[in-house]
C-alpha cells in the first residue's frame, strides 16, 4: 500500500468538555454480525454486505456515504494521517480506492473485519477520552477500559490478532467529530508530554 504525505485538515474545532462525549456511532446493523461478502449491486455500484447473525443469514446496503466514511476511517488509522475518498471500486479480492493523494488497496479479509468491528462499535456505545498522549476507551457494557494511541490498542484484537480494533476506531471517529483526522493528527506536536499527564482530560492540556 502506497503511503503518501497528507496535508493535517485546514480546522479543527475548539476542543473542551465535549472531548470526553461518548461518539454517537449508528451501527450499520443493529446485531453481531459476521460478513460474508461484499459486493457492488447495480448501475451505481451501491455496497451490500451479506452476513450472519445469530438468528441466520441477512444482507444490508450501505449508503455511499457511510461506506466512504468507513473506507477514510480505515485510511486514518492505518496512516495515522486523514485521507479522503474520492472514489472506490469494490473488486473481488478487495476494494480499490482514489483519494487526494493517490491510489490504495485493501484485500477483502481487513475490509471485512473492519467492517465488522466499525458495527460493533455502534453496538459497544463506547465512550472516548482523550488525553495528551493518547486516547482511552471505555466499555460502559463490559466494563473494561483500553489504551489506544500512535502504536496501536493494547486489546487483544491488536496484541494477538494484529487487525484494527473496535477502541481504534471508535477513537479515530470520536477525533474526527473535533476536527481532528487522525489520533496521530492529534499527538502531534504532544511528543514532549510527559507519561505521568497521560490522565489528564484534553480540557486540561
Amino acid at each position: 500500500m502506497r503511503h503518501a504525505a497528507i496535508a493535517p485538515r485546514e480546522e479543527k474545532k475548539a476542543l473542551g468538555a465535549e472531548g470526553n462525549l461518548f461518539p454517537q456511532i449508528k451501527a450499520i446493523v443493529p446485531k453481531e454480525i459476521k460478513i460474508e461478502k461484499l459486493e457492488a449491486i447495480g448501475a451505481g455500484k451501491i455496497p451490500l454486505l451479506v452476513y450472519a447473525t445469530p438468528k441466520g443469514r441477512c444482507s444490508t446496503f450501505l449508503s455511499k456515504a457511510l461506506f466512504l466514511t468507513c473506507l477514510e476511517s480505515f485510511l486514518a488509522i492505518k496512516q495515522q494521517k486523514f485521507c479522503k475518498v474520492t472514489g472506490y471500486e469494490i473488486r473481488d479480492l478487495g476494494v480499490a480506492m482514489e483519494t487526494e493523494t493517490g491510489k490504495y488497496f485493501v484485500v477483502y479479509s481487513e475490509i471485512k473485519s473492519f467492517l465488522e468491528r466499525y458495527n460493533r462499535v455502534g453496538l459497544d456505545g463506547l465512550e472516548v477520552e482523550l488525553t495528551g498522549i493518547s486516547a482511552v476507551v471505555r466499555n460502559g457494557i463490559k466494563g473494561t477500559v483500553t489504551e489506544v494511541d500512535k502504536f496501536g490498542c493494547n486489546c487483544a484484537d491488536t496484541i494477538y490478532r494484529r487487525t484494527i480494533c473496535k477502541h481504534q476506531i471508535a477513537a479515530g471517529l470520536h477525533l474526527t467529530k473535533l476536527g481532528f483526522g487522525s489520533l496521530g493528527e492529534y499527538l502531534k506536536g504532544r511528543e514532549g508530554t510527559k507519561w505521568e499527564d497521560k490522565f489528564l482530560a484534553i480540557k486540561n492540556c
